[in-house]
């Protein structure tokens, strides 16, 4: 979702809505699907992020259409085992109940 708003030179200026954590859980979810004995297809990829995302890894911030996001929320090694177990806890749900 996209949104254009001038900005003080008059210029319109594309913004887009994004979740900062939306690449680092799509990688780990990824990366974890491969060494996880379970359907591998796109729609079981979404359904694990959609749950990891919705249990506590959204945080949604504003950016430039086309511009690299800046920063993504503090990834200690604390928060990155946290959301590896998160993962974890959704794989093993979407593997015993797919939806497909």
């Amino acid at each position: 979702m996209s949104e254009k708003t001038e900005n003080r030179g008059g210029s319109p200026e594309t913004y887009k809505l994004v979740n900062a954590y939306d690449e680092t859980v799509r990688q780990n979810v990824r990366s974890m699907m491969e060494k996880t004995d379970m359907c591998r297809c796109d729609k079981c990829f979404l359904d694990t992020c959609a749950i990891v995302f919705n249990s506590q890894y959204s945080h949604f911030v504003t950016t430039r259409e086309g511009e690299v996001l800046g920063k993504v929320p503090d990834m200690s090694p604390g928060n990155h085992a946290e959301m590896l177990v998160a993962i974890m806890k959704a794989l093993r749900l979407v593997k015993d109940f797919p939806k497909h």
